[in-house]
């Protein structure tokens, strides 16, 4: 596994595991996507459109969780032949906004969940539902896209790891087989 550091803009409470992948269908299914129905904030880029798709493995790890133990827990798992599914397109709904996401499927992904629960770590979510977000849309109008995007169903392929933790980004690559 090769590490590749990056310093983020804003730092979290907590850090997270984030599983990246390629996804060119995305911007095609984002370009359907009216820009007077999307939800941003001024000076804050992560809202909009995604631009980074990817899965989140794990969100709360401790600010003690080092990137030796995470890619210890990762070990030396080996993705593939059989790529992810994008699939099932819904939203999480709240005042600010709703989140249009894919739910992502994958036998790897609850296994490396259970993994990465091995660390310190803080949830108030039990379950793991694999997602990947699409869009921040205004209040109300998930419902709309969902209707759009019905149906939908995408391969992705899974690329690198990130650990995002004390405003730093760590890479791992991942074995493909």
């Amino acid at each position: 596994m090769d590490l590749l550091k990056e310093n983020t803009q804003s730092k979290y409470e907590f850090g997270c595991v984030m599983l990246y992948f390629n996804f060119p269908e995305l911007l095609k299914l984002q370009e359907s996507i009216d820009p007077s129905d999307l939800y941003t904030e001024e000076g804050d880029i992560k809202y909009g459109l995604e631009d980074e798709p990817h899965c989140t493995l794990l969100y709360g790890l401790h600010e003690e969780v080092t990137l030796q133990q995470v890619k210890d827990q990762i070990g030396l798992v080996a993705f593939g032949p059989k790529p992810l599914t994008a699939h099932n397109v819904s939203c999480f709904k709240n005042e600010k906004y709703d989140v249009l996401k894919f739910d992502v499927q994958g036998d790897i992904l609850h296994g490396l969940n259970s993994d990465l629960k091995e660390l310190p770590y803080t949830s108030n979510f039990p379950d793991y539902h694999p997602h990947s977000t699409i869009a921040y849309l205004k209040p109300g109008l998930g419902d709309k896209y969902i209707e759009m995007f019905k149906g939908q169903k995408h391969e992705v392929e899974p690329e690198y790891i990130i650990f995002s933790h004390n405003g730093e980004k760590d890479r791992i690559n991942i074995n493909k087989i």
